[in-house]
């Protein structure tokens, strides 16, 4: 490799790492969300609570959108639309929010924008890297993620007991990515010839079998993120039933599950090597023994170690799915499919709750108990599937070479 081409890799690293900053910006309200509630208190709580999570709605849209128009846009425009749409939904609400309406308006351009760069980071970073390396870039990536992510709800938080709209500085955050966009991300597109490594993503058809597999992964994704949603969503009523703790001790407990995504983030291509074709099993694996950990010790200690490895089971999904539609994908389909592959996770996550709120009663009559009964259920039937049917191994022997 030319010394050219390696600076190109290490400024194309660099813009991936400020978009994989811009790509967490979605989640920095919670922490003001009960002081959002103080200063509109004639409006539906529910409705209030939605300015949390409602992004992710129009952060599965835009990735389905933006993974057809990467066809015919550059990675460096598509990543300066996103971060303007974040600059736009974040950081205009400091002026003008007047009611809950402006702040929900706001948080759904907040999603576009995060859609748009969750779509361009994978898709870039396959065209960049190729073996071992792209595996390791994808866990970076996912390590990031967390690790920004805790950064900005601490960073949120802090500022919210100021004032709530002072949460909204947080975005300037995407200031600094549009700027790395600018100057950092390639102004290419998927289909151009990069030059940068040996390997390209192959401009070929992908067969039935490999659709079949590919369609089989984005269903892997969204029921991993159902079971990985839990303890977002039911750690703090868990903590209180069990009279483990309050809504610090559910904070820590969190912090904990993004540990475990930097830590198995950073050592992916470890566990690969260790649990080779096994590793995607192994995942929904570490889903059952962390509900079992819940199910059946109710303390603070237990709590932790639960979530972390929940939270690597996640980890794992994350970041190994990406880097096996990359070797399915031809260079035309891969931002097609990836943001397909962001969309369905997103509605995964978004899902968790009423999913299993409409199963729960099959499991047990208690609601938290049985949600994780649901989880240890759910996650023996996936994993036997995979080792039964050898499904990675299927899916190397169909690799675009």
């Amino acid at each position: 490799m030319t010394k050219q081409n390696k600076n190109r890799i290490v400024f194309i690293f660099i813009g991936i790492i400020a978009l994989t900053m811009a790509s967490r910006l979605g989640s920095v309200l919670s922490p003001s969300i009960s002081k959002i509630q103080q200063a509109f208190p004639n409006t539906d709580p529910t409705k209030v609570e939605s300015i949390a999570s409602i992004g992710d709605i129009s952060s599965m849209l835009s990735a389905i959108i933006f993974g057809y128009l990467l066809q015919k846009i550059t990675y460096k425009m598509a990543a300066i639309i996103g971060s303007i749409l974040l600059i736009i939904g974040g950081l205009f609400p400091i002026i003008i929010h007047h009611d809950v309406n402006q702040l929900l308006t706001f948080a759904l351009i907040v999603g576009f924008g995060t859609g748009a760069i969750t779509t361009v980071i994978p898709s870039l970073t396959a065209k960049t890297f190729s073996g071992k390396k792209l595996s390791k870039m994808f866990g970076i990536n996912i390590a990031l993620e967390d690790g920004f992510s805790m950064l900005f709800m601490f960073t949120g938080g802090l500022l919210a007991e100021i004032s709530w709209v002072h949460n909204y500085y947080v975005y300037g955050a995407a200031l600094v990515t549009l700027i790395f966009a600018i100057l950092f991300i390639p102004n290419i597109k998927p289909n151009d010839q990069s030059n940068i490594e040996s390997r390209d993503i192959p401009d070929q058809e992908i067969s039935k079998t490999g659709w079949i597999l590919i369609i089989s992964l984005l269903l892997l994704g969204f029921f991993s993120l159902v079971l990985g949603a839990v303890l977002n969503t039911k750690i703090a009523v868990y903590l209180h039933e069990f009279n483990i703790g309050g809504p610090s001790t559910a904070g820590t407990t969190l912090l904990f599950l993004r540990a475990a995504s930097i830590v198995v983030g950073l050592s992916i291509n470890t566990l690969t090597h260790i649990f080779k074709r096994y590793l995607l099993a192994i995942g929904q694996l570490a889903f059952v023994l962390g509900a079992i950990i819940f199910i059946c010790f109710h303390s603070f200690i237990a709590s932790v170690i639960g979530a972390f490895i929940m939270g690597s089971g996640t980890s794992i999904t994350l970041s190994t799915i990406p880097f096996i539609l990359s070797n399915l994908s031809s260079k035309k389909k891969y931002p097609i499919i990836i943001g397909s592959f962001s969309a369905i996770t997103s509605l995964g996550f978004a899902a968790s709750t009423w999913f299993f709120k409409a199963t729960v009663s099959i499991f047990s009559s208690n609601l938290i108990i049985g949600t994780f009964y649901g989880v240890v259920i759910i996650g023996i039937v996936i994993a036997a599937l995979l080792t039964v049917t050898q499904f990675q191994k299927k899916c190397e022997e169909n690799y675009i070479k």
